[in-house]
């Protein structure tokens, strides 16, 4: 893969939501044939992983990092292989496949595993069904599925339709366990493993791929220009953090953690990490207050208006997703800017819309926020 290759009614006056100005994040050109190196993800452009004794690089590893790494995609089996005409590699639970023709956000996909897996079921579980009508449950009009309780939560946290597609089937019993089938891969609950970072897990449905086609899976040398996988040589990538810093607030059922220097918010259950994003958040002139806070209203929509006319007033509708935690700051949706990773607020926690939009769910009141340099 080449070097460029293979996310109310207003009654309460915000005081912090825009910064200067709006900048795109300007993605790379993708290129299908080799070119000059470039950094993935703040770190190296390619990397080995002694687990299974093959490399992952460009497209393929910045979209193995930023979407769930080993959890969800499993470590490499094999190396970029060309199958009729088009780019793939193996990873246990997956398979990327590098399309130049889609557009940037797209050019990495995964094969459809899932639907795969699922040819030639007919039974109950997999003939369309009707919505089941609870809260804990999303129903996908497009396939005519329901997803519930843990698996649902599961699939919207790492990556929804873009990662795992549209379910396929509802959730059966099968092999022992409870599963689900969706249109790029198996979730399975581990009632053993209840409560911990292992209770849903994604099946191993890469490797089956790969013993399906004879894929060749033999470990290969260590590269001598190539550095071993270490999550700490992408700094970037902020799911890769999986402990919390000193000084955390791990004995909190739900806590929410702002980092001001790296730009990013974490979502944990006591010590475990559930969700990260970048952030934006307030530039020097308008610092985001750090400490030890709770979040204390909760609205699905908010006007924000603030600043010094003439010099920095801002006025926005619609501010989605917010929740206060401190006087007039705020976490909440950005829809004025995409440069998240830098400070751009006058003091608030923006967030992406989609990251804004789950926190929010996940976010009860009361929940600790901490921030922190």
């Amino acid at each position: 893969m080449g070097a460029t290759r293979p996310s109310e009614r207003v009654r309460f006056l915000g005081r912090c939501a825009i910064g200067f100005s709006c900048v795109a994040i300007v993605l790379l050109a993708w290129l299908p044939f080799p070119a000059v190196a470039r950094a993935v993800a703040g770190g190296p452009d390619r990397v080995y992983f002694p687990e299974t004794g093959h490399t992952v690089s460009f497209g393929f590893l910045d979209f193995w990092l930023r979407n769930g790494d080993v959890p969800i995609f499993g470590y490499p089996l094999s190396e970029e292989l060309s199958e009729d005409g088009v780019t793939v590699q193996y990873f246990e639970r997956a398979v990327f496949e590098w399309h130049p023709e889609a557009p940037a956000e797209w050019r990495v996909q995964l094969r459809r595993l899932g639907a795969e897996a699922a040819v030639g079921r007919f039974d109950r579980a997999f003939r369309p069904a009707a919505p089941l009508g609870s809260p804990a449950c999303r129903y996908f009009p497009e396939t005519e599925h329901n997803l519930c309780h843990g698996f649902r939560s599961f699939w919207e946290r790492f990556g929804g339709v873009r990662v795992f597609g549209y379910p396929i089937s509802e959730e059966l019993a099968e092999d022992g366990l409870t599963v689900q089938y969706f249109e790029r891969a198996r979730l399975e609950w581990h009632p053993e493993f209840a409560g911990s970072a292992y209770e849903i897990q994604v099946s191993r449905l890469g490797a089956w791929a790969a013993q399906r086609k004879g894929i060749a899976t033999a470990p290969v040398l260590l590269p001598g220009d190539v550095p071993t996988y270490d999550s700490a040589l992408f700094p970037a990538v902020p799911s890769l953090v999986r402990t919390p810093p000193p000084g955390a607030p791990v004995r909190e059922p739900k806590w929410i953690e702002v980092d001001l220097s790296d730009q990013v918010l974490r979502a944990w259950e006591f010590d475990r990490v559930v969700f990260a994003s970048l952030v934006s958040t307030g530039l020097p002139q308008y610092p985001t207050p750090s400490g030890t806070f709770r979040v204390y209203r909760k609205l699905l929509f908010e006007r924000m208006r603030g600043g010094t006319p003439g010099i920095d007033y801002y006025d926005l509708p619609n501010v989605p997703h917010t929740m206060y935690f401190y006087l007039g700051y705020a976490l909440h949706g950005a829809y004025w800017h995409n440069n998240f990773g830098h400070p751009m607020s006058h003091g608030c926690v923006n967030l992406p819309l989609d990251a804004a939009a789950w926190l929010y769910e996940w976010t009860p009141l009361g929940t600790v926020v901490w921030i922190h340099p």
